[in-house]
Parts: C-alpha cells; structure tokens; sequence
C-alpha cells in the first residue's frame, strides 16, 4: 500500500516575542499562514524498518531528520506490531528558510502514517503528539491559519482571508533558529505587539492593512548578521509590495500582494539571483491532503 501527499510551506505573518521562559524557550505570539510551496510525500507500507529516501543534498535521512522522528514517536505510542515504512521525500521548500519544511513533513507524516498503520487516531490528539517533534509541527495540523502562543503550540485556529499573492525569496543560505534566539536581545522598553490588529485586519479581509502590520522581532537580529536580507525587503517594497516580512528566524523574506499580475511582475523585476516564486496563501487542507488521509480516521 502506498500514500502520496504534499505538504506546505508556512510564513509568519506576525511573531512578538514576550520573553525568555524558565525551560529556556522564549515565550511568543504569532500569526502562521501556510502558503502554496509544496514538498512530495510518499508513504509504502514494509513488513518492518524504517527507510527515508530524499532528494535534497545535505537533508539528513537518519534519526536526525523530523520526519524519521515523527515515524519513531507513532511507533513509541501506537504501533506495537512492528510494522515499517518507506518514506521518499521531495524538497521544494528550501532547508533552514524560515519556512517550517521540516515541520510541515513531520505532521504529514504522523498523518500519513495514522492511516497506512491504521491507528485510528484524532487529528487533535495528533497534534498534541506533534507538540513533542517540534513546536511548529502542532500547526501544520491545525488549521490553514492559527494564532499560537507559548513556544508556538498552543494554537487556536483563524478564519482565513480570501487568498492573497505572496512573493517568497530565499537569498540561498539557511539559518539556524537556535542561533537567532541565542543572539536576540530584547529591549527593556515596551515594545509594540501588533498581533490583536493583525488578527482583526484577517478578519476584515483587509490586506492591505495586514501589509502595513506585518512585523518580527527576530528581523533585527538576523539583519544585522545578513544585510542581504534588508535589501530584499527594500527592493520588494519599491516593487510595490503591500507589506515585507521576515519569515520565523529566516532567511526567506516575503512581499504580500493582493494582485497575481503585480505579484508576477515583482518577481520578474527583483535583481540578483535570489530563489524567487509567487504563491498564494491556502484556505483549506483539502488543497493538499487526499481524502484517503483527510477523512481518516
């Protein structure tokens, strides 16, 4: 038996960091959109074992991978009969890009898997078991668009807007997350939370309000190591962008438009050689996983 899916790409379209927490995560609020950048999941059945094949260089297929954990977590706490897996995984959503690639993997699979080994469990307790692989894997299981706080998987899922275009650029090198908190500083003053006008601008369906709101407070840390970063955000927004962002920890920057023409001819217009495409943001998980997958148990 075999199981093909994709899995998306997520963007960050508002994330307030409050502080550093007692168990040495940082305690945060922010907005996930997942976007139309996709990775190709296969799943076949194996009398037993666990195989991961993947095409990207440099993507580790060991325990190491998130993917190879979420089999090894389902196998901890549901499946007893020793039952394997071969997994083959298409990377379309570049590594270390601020993206949640890896994330969105894990959840597919814990998915994919919930079906192929029969385990007949709920999503929402899938997403509670997904907690343990990272923190943004809970979303991916979620809803389209969520609201999270604490580390990011305490989630409570958002009425999506109409799409919207979204114009991804990847500068061509991945950054570590755990470098980006390390590195963050955050200011004694009060700093400025735009999570509550973020949500109500979704809500509106008023883009280009969202635009004008979009922040992070992991930009500045980032920036500072890599200006390349700065010089997307500048060229996007003379490209006629409704609003520019960093996306999670990095290193892709996105430009949200509420016109596919503008979009495409924003990212004909960007200079360098920048990894660029035009997505748009999704509105249902029946845009990526098959009914098999979706309606299961």
């Amino acid at each position: 038996m075999k199981i093909k899916f994709k899995t998306p790409a997520k963007i960050n379209l508002g994330l307030h960091v409050h502080g550093k927490r007692e168990d040495g995560f940082h305690e945060l609020e922010t907005i996930f959109q997942m976007v139309s950048l996709y990775d190709d999941l296969e799943l076949e059945l194996l009398p037993s074992g666990i195989k991961l094949e993947c095409d990207a260089p440099g993507v580790p297929v060991d325990e190491t991978n998130l993917v190879y954990k979420a089999v090894l977590l389902l196998r901890k706490h549901y499946q007893d009969e020793g039952k394997g897996v071969s997994v083959r995984l298409k990377k379309n959503i570049p590594f270390g890009a601020g993206l949640g690639g890896g994330s969105g993997n894990a959840a597919g699979v814990l998915m994919g898997l919930n079906r192929l080994w029969n385990l007949k469990i709920e999503r929402e307790k899938l997403a509670i078991l997904a907690a343990e692989l990272g923190s943004d894997v809970p979303f991916f299981l979620t809803s389209p668009c969520a609201l999270g706080i604490g580390r990011g998987e305490k989630l409570e899922a958002l009425k999506t807007c109409p799409k919207f275009q979204v114009l991804l650029v990847f500068p061509g090198f991945p950054i570590a997350t755990s470098w980006v908190y390390r590195n963050l500083k955050l200011k004694l003053t009060k700093r400025v939370n735009n999570i509550s006008i973020l949500r109500k601008n979704l809500s509106l369906f008023d883009i280009t309000s969202l635009g004008s709101q979009l922040y992070n407070d992991l930009e500045p840390v980032v920036i500072q190591r890599f200006p390349e970063v700065q010089l997307i955000k500048n060229e996007l927004r003379s490209l006629g962008a409704l609003g520019v962002l960093l996306s999670g920890s990095g290193s892709t920057v996105f430009g949200v438009f509420d016109d596919s023409e503008k979009a495409r001819v924003a990212c004909a217009g960007l200079s360098g050689a920048w990894k660029r495409v035009v997505v748009e943001t999704i509105e249902s998980f029946t845009e990526f996983f098959p009914e098999e997958i979706l309606n299961y148990p």
